[in-house]
């Protein structure tokens, strides 16, 4: 990985740093200006299909994302010699959290409210970033072709007892973000305006309560490293909650919302727990035990939300008056 020889693909000058925060991709910001990211091959079969993607939904959401740039060959991405992806972003200057204090849990439910809003009117086709992605049954059926490889039997008899309380989405047509967690947000950087939604690999057709669950756990997990930070609060709930209905609208399936936060808690644990017996291949670690710890969070999220799906039914219920 030489991201030198990548960012003189776009004539770009000045000190390289990387920044990435990510468990994926690999990020740098070249000279203060523009953001270099290589794209892991290993997780996207298709890298290219991503830029395809998401210059598709820029027609009904170019103001609230951030555009990849042609490379001085007029190119989208430049592969290098060990056929390893990049893309250039201008650097928007803004403030960035992993954990949003209070002021900013509206106006992150309104953008990404708003954004939603926009992709169920875009009625094209998109191309498929990662097969099974948000396929809780895939999940599963990974883990358990690969649980007798390590030691969890707290969380895998959690897993057994919370998969049968899955319930399939009874709408998986509209295009969504994917990937809705808090630090796929830039906010300005002198005010609590939420100024633009980044990340967008994982578009795709699915549910609108997905991305809103996905939401609502990114709001309660802290850092999602530990379950110390894995607190559910209704009134930060509320806030977030209130922001995404002013911008998305009303919806008609209330329950599944409601339900949503705790399906994908349960789903993002499983997917660590099933990394962490695989070898740490998917999600970045920096020490053993890392993506256990970080399943243990996420189903300790999922246990308080199962435990809060009237509360937050009602809270729903309530900004839809």
């Amino acid at each position: 990985m030489n991201p030198e020889v990548a960012a003189k693909q776009w004539n770009l000058d000045g000190i390289i740093k990387r920044v990435s925060r990510g468990r994926i991709n690999s990020t740098f910001l070249v000279g203060g200006t523009h953001v270099l990211q290589r794209i892991n091959g290993g997780i996207f079969p298709d890298p290219q299909a991503l830029l395809r993607n998401a210059e598709k939904i820029a027609a009904v959401a170019d103001e609230l994302i951030v555009q990849h740039l042609p490379s001085k060959h007029g190119e989208p991405c430049w592969s290098d010699q060990d056929g390893e992806v990049w893309r250039v972003y201008a650097h928007v200057p803004s403030r960035n959290f992993d954990a949003l204090p209070d002021s900013l849990l509206n106006p992150a439910g309104t953008i990404f409210g708003d954004l939603l809003s926009r992709l169920r009117t875009f009625d094209g086709e998109l191309e498929t970033s990662i097969p099974g992605f948000h396929d809780i049954h895939s999940y599963l059926g990974q883990l358990d072709a690969v649980r007798a490889l390590g030691e969890a039997d707290r969380e895998l008899e959690y897993v057994d007892f919370r998969r049968e309380r899955v319930v399939d989405s009874k709408d998986n047509t509209q295009i969504i973000h994917g990937d809705c967690k808090v630090n796929n947000l830039l906010f300005d950087p002198s005010t609590d305006k939420a100024i633009k939604v980044v990340d967008l690999d994982t578009l795709m057709r699915g549910s609108a309560s997905w991305d809103f669950g996905d939401l609502i756990r990114s709001i309660s997990a802290g850092t999602e490293a530990s379950t110390l930070e894995a607190h559910v609060s209704d009134a930060r709930v509320g806030e977030v909650v209130r922001g995404f209905l002013s911008a998305y609208g009303p919806i008609t399936e209330v329950e599944e919302y409601a339900a949503a936060p705790a399906h994908m808690s349960f789903m993002l644990g499983t997917r660590f727990l099933t990394d962490h017996f695989d070898g740490d291949r998917y999600f970045g670690v920096t020490r053993p035990g890392e993506n256990l710890e970080r399943a243990q969070a996420q189903f300790a999220l999922a246990k308080q939300f199962d435990g809060s799906v009237e509360r937050l039914r009602e809270v729903i219920s309530q900004f839809m008056d």
